[in-house]
């Protein structure tokens, strides 16, 4: 790791002390409220300093965050400039694990160069402010779980090659019967008139492959969801697969601006929810059974949402649907990207900063501590990839036309590595693609990415 050659990678140790010394010589309240923000500043600090992995810069951008929405408190407590110096310290911490995670990102051609700017480092940090808090808020594994883990990919990985999926991965993705009577509601959400559209999923995983009874197990996901938005004329049909812990209508719907998609490019829209997501998760768990330890679970649940999307769109094509598309993000790109290699005449896929190897991803994002534990466990990456190479969008051809391929993605991207990006724009045969200055989470919040979804959809759905 070499952020210790940039100058950024000594600031926040001392920001940390600092904001410790003058909380301290404030009084013991404003110490309190200084201690959380400062101690992570520190022990970040310390650690890009002693022993650097991707949690340091974590651990400052928390850090960073925190301090900054103290200092308002802190000023009313003590006074202004206890305030300014608490945000002042917090900002540079926060910058500067922004931009130390700039300087990580490999140099890949045809990728533009990060600009270490204020904006730019704060965008970045602000994903590893959120991966940092995932991070903390995940239990950790113990030994004999990584152990059974390691079983299960093992049979799992024989299942798939006695059977010639690993040969042949398309002949893993059974044809599902099409869907002929959905149930609809009438959904109203953010000034929108829409559907609910509900169905059996009727997916059941083979009973010879390992976890089965587990996914089967989870209620709720049995029954498949999506918001429908529809005009009352034929018209074109963008599916919309949303990411990692998204799946609730007034959310998705922002993040594909819906409303700009139906009403302005005049588009009919099916809002699909991924399995184990929404109103398909179990309790308290929305979207976390789709990366379960084993990585048998990601198998599933791919396999189940490319069953489900694949019914929902033969179901699409009786609505007086001129054309069909489908359009993802992060997870959602991903699985697009798989359907579009296993589901024919679909007009476009438009795959924003998606992931590619769930395994590399996996280990990418893995602390120093973790990959300990795997490699004691047995874990083995190059098998588990086996295992994922029957619902990897890299291992199959996509049948969509090369004009309808797009991709965008953000050169900043702390949660898909932006090799993984250029691994399937290259798979697609160097398509158009479009690459963002900043983060992952601030991607579908800038001007650009949203010109090119525009630029997309005119091309395909209303050419000149």
């Amino acid at each position: 790791m070499q952020n210790l050659k940039h100058a950024s990678a000594w600031l926040p140790l001392p920001a940390g002390l600092g904001l410790l010394l003058l909380a301290a010589h404030a009084g013991y309240a404003a110490l309190a409220v200084a201690a959380i923000p400062a101690v992570l500043m520190v022990a970040g600090g310390a650690r890009l300093l002693l022993f650097p992995d991707l949690r340091a810069p974590q651990l400052v951008a928390i850090g960073g965050a925190l301090g900054m929405l103290c200092a308002l408190p802190l000023g009313l407590l003590a006074d202004r400039g206890l305030g300014l110096a608490t945000f002042a310290l917090a900002l540079g911490a926060f910058l500067a694990a922004g931009w130390l995670q700039v300087r990580r990102q490999p140099a890949i051609q045809g990728v533009p160069a990060p600009a270490p700017t204020v904006g730019y480092g704060a965008l970045v940090a602000l994903d590893d402010t959120v991966l940092g808090f995932m991070a903390a808020l995940t239990p950790p594994s113990t030994p004999a779980a990584l152990r059974a883990a390691v079983e299960e990919s093992g049979a799992a990985h024989a299942f798939l090659q006695r059977r010639g999926f690993l040969d042949d991965p398309l002949r893993f993705h059974r044809q599902p019967p099409p869907l002929t009577s959905p149930a609809l509601s009438p959904l109203r959400v953010r000034g929108l008139e829409g559907e609910r559209l509900c169905f059996e999923s009727g997916h059941e995983p083979d009973a010879e492959l390992p976890g089965r009874d587990r996914w089967l197990g989870y209620a709720e996901n049995r029954t498949a969801h999506a918001l429908i938005l529809r005009h009352s004329r034929a018209a074109p049909w963008l599916v919309c697969v949303h990411g990692f812990g998204m799946g609730k209508p007034a959310q998705d719907l922002q993040a594909f601006r819906a409303a700009h998609l139906h009403r302005d490019a005049g588009l009919n829209l099916a809002l699909f929810t991924l399995p184990v997501h929404g109103p398909r998760a179990p309790a308290g768990f929305n979207g976390e059974k789709f990366f379960g330890l084993s990585v048998v679970d990601f198998l599933h649940a791919e396999s189940q949402a490319i069953w489900d999307l694949r019914r929902l769109i033969a179901w699409i094509r009786t609505q007086d649907a001129t054309q069909v598309g489908i359009f993802g993000i992060s997870l959602g790109a991903y699985t697009s990207a798989l359907l579009s290699a296993v589901e024919p005449d679909l007009s476009c896929v438009i795959a924003g900063v998606p992931p590619t190897d769930m395994i590399a991803h996996r280990e990418y994002l893995a602390s120093s501590a973790e990959r300990r534990l795997a490699s004691i466990a047995g874990v083995d990456a190059l098998r588990d990839r086996a295992v994922h190479s029957v619902v990897s969008p890299l291992r199959m051809p996509t049948l969509v036309p090369h004009t309808g391929r797009y991709l965008f993605a953000a050169t900043g991207d702390q949660f898909v590595p932006i090799e993984q990006v250029h691994a399937l724009w290259s798979h697609w045969q160097q398509p158009r693609i479009s690459w963002c200055r900043g983060g992952h989470q601030s991607a579908l919040l800038q001007r650009q990415p949203r010109v090119f979804v525009d630029e997309a959809v005119a091309a395909v759905f209303h050419p000149a």
